[in-house]
């Protein structure tokens, strides 16, 4: 209740801001059409609806009664006469969403336009976007796995000696938010697959970086369309894994200020004297370009033949969700391809959901700009010590981050870095024991001759935990050589206002579509792949809810904001998973849309004591609050004739 009189607060003072803008006739025509719905129902209309525009009136349903909620005399009675107290916060902070958003959006709105790939709607063409298989198999008796990798260093010569800009934690560095150190590389990772059907080959690269635009990565397809064609690439997919210390990929960590006001000139004088200055350093970006494209090829030369083997196990307790009710998926799921060639490496591929922002974190001890990878570098490092490739994939990782309680112990690790090197090579051992049995994880190398473990164990103090204490192995299985992966381009409403807003200013390297009638969009898209017969993957172009993956939990009325179900189906339910299939997801794949949310559990105002809705700011770097729907729409379409 005191949530609730908190809100009735705010929302009765801004009811005396309110402009009668929102005119109630425009309320009553549509009452009269929503009143014949048999539904009663006190869910937002149409989830706010896709590509609303400024001042549109939204509608509630209260005993067969349309309400609209940007009318501040229908707010309040919607809020009066909703059944629960939930439904009633709800309404009530979604009509403090809608005014704040409209506020913002008298600026947004009418802001001139810096961005130069900034088109209209009707003249995009899908440039260098790739479909995948034409058809899919789900037999090949004369099919051979083939696998190949590389690492590439993505560090530029001179990063000490000009300022770069690291991809997080701006405000705790601000003003400045270069790197001062270089603790570890900065990786792309790519492995290129066939599965020997002469439907064409399949590469996958991992960036560690914050994310990479849909449009960057459709460049670095055009810098290979050739190749591609000449070697039967039919599918080039880039992921992030989200880490927030290293350099800048998007745009946002650098000198924001001062390039939206030379990109505000820039657009007011029609380039004509001010250039649009990239948000994102633009040498920097070409490089990155040029040397994923080359680590493509890089694979390609080193394919070889061999068997890929999957296995999965329980991690929950290495990672947490800050946001509730939580509903993520704590599997580890490992790849390993094991090559006929015996003096060719084995590679894993590692599959997981935690955010790699431990690094960065600015602390007394830490100065938060170094530039690192985070644990997934000391997950390289440690594979690579023992003869292994690796390459990370982070899943559905919407508010799932990192628990270090399983490896911090009472071991002394004041800097932030510290923390993540030993939650990274616990990570790794785990992947390297998936099938041991736990007298083998005793006579293993990173066991039996790990001098730091020793140590720790010597001075460890009561709290002191071994991950491998209670060991039980995981059966691994071998994966037939089928591999299918289709693609979709979706086009996403952009419909939070500062991320219009830095679209427009060219500060993201985002693609912009002006629909022309005042509302906008961006293409991205979402892929399926299908590994052998049973392994399923849903690829997703940002921080995904792990429950549009999976189901349940905020999908479900109860447990979300909104008082309603989600509607529509999760990836798991377009699917029609069964009991022996296994579903993961690859995410932050083919772009970086920000925070992805199912739209009955979305609200952008939050207040410290929010309750019983937890922490919500991930609203505040969504697109829009229909990504989610439009996403999952696209996607039970792509799978249906799969």
């Amino acid at each position: 209740m005191k949530s609730l009189k908190k809100v009735l607060a705010v929302l009765l003072s801004l009811l005396l801001m309110f402009t009668a803008v929102t005119a109630a006739t425009s309320a009553g025509a549509a009452q009269a059409d929503l009143a014949e719905e048999e539904v009663d129902n006190s869910y937002i209309a149409s989830s706010i609806t896709c590509n609303r525009k400024f001042g549109d009136p939204v509608y509630v349903r209260i005993n067969g009664k349309a309400l609209n909620l940007l009318n501040p005399i229908e707010a309040v009675f919607a809020m009066i006469t909703a059944k629960t107290e939930q439904q009633k916060e709800a309404i009530a902070y979604t009509y403090l969403e809608l005014l704040f958003m409209d506020i913002l959006n008298l600026l947004a709105v009418p802001a001139p336009v810096a961005n130069t790939t900034f088109v209209n709607a009707d003249e995009y063409d899908s440039p260098n976007f790739m479909a995948g298989h034409k058809d899919f198999i789900d037999s090949n008796p004369n099919g051979q796995w083939s696998l190949g990798y590389d690492q590439t260093s993505l560090v530029p010569d001179d990063i000490l000696d000009r300022p770069y800009y690291l991809g997080g934690y701006l405000l705790q560095n601000f003003p400045s938010n270069t790197v001062e150190e270089v603790l570890d590389d900065m990786n792309v990772y790519t492995v290129v697959m066939d599965d020997g059907s002469g439907r064409g080959k399949v590469a996958f690269c991992t960036i560690e970086c914050i994310g990479i635009s849909n449009k960057d990565i459709r460049d670095i397809r055009a810098l290979l369309a050739d190749y591609a064609k000449e070697n039967n690439i039919v599918s080039i997919n880039v992921t992030a894994t989200h880490c927030h210390s290293e350099i800048d990929t998007m745009g946002l960590w650098n000198p924001f200020f001062l390039k939206m006001a030379n990109n505000t000139l820039a657009a007011l004088n029609n380039q004509l004297i001010f250039k649009t200055i990239p948000g994102p350093d633009e040498a920097f970006m070409n490089l990155l370009k040029e040397r994923t494209a080359q680590s493509i090829k890089n694979a390609v030369d080193d394919m070889e033949e061999g068997d890929l083997n999957f296995s999965q196990k329980d991690c929950a307790e290495y990672f947490s969700d800050d946001r509730d009710p939580t509903g993520y998926d704590g599997n580890l799921y490992v790849f390993r391809f094991d090559p006929y060639n015996d003096e060719a490496a084995e590679t894993y591929i590692v599959n997981e959901p935690a955010h790699p922002y431990i690094t960065g974190l600015k602390t007394d001890e830490s100065s938060g700009k170094q530039l690192s990878g985070d644990y997934t570098a000391a997950m390289n490092h440690t594979l690579s010590k023992y003869g292994y490739n690796f390459m990370p994939i982070i899943g559905a990782t919407l508010g799932i981050y990192s628990d270090r309680g399983p490896t911090n112990d009472d071991v002394d690790l004041p800097e932030r870095w510290m923390q993540a090197d030993r939650y990274g090579k616990e990570l790794a051992y785990i992947t390297l024991s998936m099938n041991k049995t736990y007298d083998e994880v005793l006579e293993s190398d990173y066991v039996k001759n790990n001098e730091q473990l020793k140590e720790e164990i010597a001075n460890g103090g009561e709290h002191y935990s071994l991950w491998y204490e209670g060991w039980e192995p995981v059966e691994e299985v071998k994966v037939e050589p089928i591999l299918n992966i289709a693609h979709q381009e979706v086009i996403v409403t952009v419909e939070n206002p500062v991320l219009l807003l830095v679209g427009k200013m060219g500060l993201v390297n985002h693609r912009i579509l002006d629909n022309g009638d005042g509302t906008y969009s961006t293409p991205t898209e979402i892929g399926y792949v299908e590994f052998g017969t049973n392994i399923k993957v849903a690829m997703m172009p940002g921080e995904i809810s792990p429950e549009l993956i999976y189901g349940g939990v905020t999908m479900e009325a109860e447990n979300s904001f909104s008082g309603c179900d989600f509607n529509g189906k999760s990836c798991a339910e377009s699917l029609e998973i069964a009991e022996d299939d296994v579903l993961l997801c690859f995410g932050l794949a083919n772009d970086e849309i920000g925070y992805i949310l199912n739209d009955n559990d979305y609200c952008m105002i939050f207040f410290d004591d929010m309750e019983p809705f937890g922490d919500h700011y991930q609203e505040t770097i969504a697109f829009s609050r229909s990504s989610g729907s439009i996403l999952m729409a696209a996607f039970e379409e792509l799978v249906a004739d799969k």
